[in-house]
């Protein structure tokens, strides 16, 4: 019984039948062309080359992914570099043009006519030591308050509380002039409203949590927040019988503690935490 060879067309025995038994030349051709045609071939071929080695992110991207993650950081970031404006740009950093046209002024004419100060202060200090006191304690609780509630609800939090420390500020102000006269307005500058509101929120989520009051004092959480608490009420109280104890806007700082505490309890029904998990030295 004769074959014909499907490579080259020739005809063989049943010995010779296979291409590879009579030396075949068309073989190479037809299984080129076999190759070419076939997607198994080519599915095979993809899969047996090498894997691609990815490249490893450079600094500048491990930067950026930590800071798309991180509103906290991008805060403390924006935050310092408007102070080295500030600095740069006159002998203090309350002598230069960022002062001027931004700093919260008690004034309720000058603040109708200029609205955007009682925002616009959360970025301005009054000196270096001011700045890392609130930027060191906003990421030590801001970033485990983000971690929790969300970076977006986070930025809600954190910019409407300075908001309304503001405001309290401006309005315990107005009140102390009414019987003290109108050299007690003055001006303020400094995110401390919506700091104290963030460490306030996060005292009541984690109330066990071990924290240094004033970056000296060994304590819990919510005996940090209670112990806070008394010295601004303290301090506010003596300054409306005139008495000016500490240089600090107690005014803001209790109204930030306020919200701070408000929102920290809704949160606690939210997330049902009443734990001493946090530790803010892990972040």
């Amino acid at each position: 019984m004769g074959f014909e060879c499907s490579y080259c067309g020739e005809s063989f025995c049943s010995e010779h039948r296979l291409p590879e038994n009579h030396d075949c030349e068309g073989l190479e051709k037809g299984i080129k062309k076999e190759k070419e045609d076939s997607k198994w071939f080519q599915e095979k071929e993809v899969k047996n080359q090498p894997p691609k080695r990815s490249k490893k992110p450079s600094v500048i991207q491990d930067a950026l992914s930590a800071l798309s993650s991180n509103y906290t950081l991008i805060i403390i970031l924006f935050t310092s570099l408007i102070y080295l404006l500030q600095i740069s740009t006159g002998p203090s950093p309350t002598q230069n043009p960022f002062y001027d046209l931004f700093a919260l002024q008690s004034d309720l004419g000058e603040l109708i006519s200029e609205p955007w100060r009682i925002f616009s202060v959360m970025f301005l200090h009054g000196s270096s030591f001011h700045l890392f006191a609130n930027m060191i304690t906003l990421y030590f609780f801001g970033t485990a308050l983000e971690r929790l509630i969300g970076s977006r609800d986070f930025l809600k939090f954190y910019f409407a509380s300075g908001i309304i420390a503001s405001i309290g500020f401006v309005l315990f102000r107005n009140f102390l002039s009414l019987y003290q006269g109108a050299e007690v307005l003055g001006s303020a500058v400094g995110a401390s409203g919506a700091v104290v509101a963030v460490f306030a929120a996060v005292a009541m989520l984690y109330p066990r949590a071990d924290v240094l009051l004033f970056f000296v004092i060994p304590m819990k959480i919510k005996t940090g927040l209670y112990a806070f608490g008394a010295f601004e009420i303290f301090n506010t109280v003596i300054r409306i019988f005139g008495v000016q104890f500490w240089p600090f806007a107690s005014s803001a700082h209790l109204t930030g503690l306020i919200v701070g505490v408000w929102y920290g309890k809704k949160l606690q029904e939210r997330y049902a935490r009443n734990t001493s998990v946090f530790n803010p030295l892990e972040v």
